[in-house]
């Protein structure tokens, strides 16, 4: 799918290197994701790409080859049949710029076709651009589905759900 200027494809093995250095400068921005540690090309493909949970990973690449963003489809254990948690990650360079929307349509065309009918969104509490992206997107703010009692959930993360 193109998309202006930006290729919307699968995400393969080859993209991990560039992913994994575009995650960790997301990563070393601090307020942005609730990941707090860098990832070499290996793990990032394992977390993102070829885990046991991976369902998904698109990536937007611009007309130079760049890899601007990411999004993802992970499917854990602590989520109801049908479920899977959405991840999205793009370059500072390329927010704000119509990428983001661009993927979860690709994404969720990934979703429905796996049989998944609910996204849940895990988010920073004071990221507000993720917040109001996925609020964008039609999710909602959820108390999420979680293995987790009520007083072990973070007080920092905000959990959103979107029926597809």
């Amino acid at each position: 799918m193109t998309v202006g200027k930006y290729l919307i494809r699968a995400a393969t093995t080859l993209d991990s290197t560039a992913l994994a250095l575009l995650l960790n400068r997301i990563v070393e921005e601090g307020d942005k994701t609730a990941i707090d540690t860098t990832f070499d090309a290996r793990e990032f493909q394992q977390w993102f790409i070829t885990g046991p949970h991976c369902r998904s990973c698109v990536v937007a690449e611009a007309t130079d080859g760049r890899l601007l963003g990411f999004q993802a489809l992970e499917r854990y254990h602590d989520l109801p049949e049908g479920w899977a948690d959405i991840a999205t990650f793009l370059d500072a360079s390329a927010r704000g710029k119509g990428i983001g929307k661009a993927l979860r349509e690709k994404t969720f065309e990934a979703a429905e076709a796996l049989g998944i009918g609910v996204l849940r969104a895990v988010v920073r509490a004071q990221n507000a651009q993720a917040i109001a992206y996925y609020r964008e997107c039609g999710f909602m703010p959820s108390d999420g589905y979680s293995s987790k009692e009520p007083a072990q959930q973070d007080a920092d993360k905000v959990t959103l759900t979107r029926r597809l």
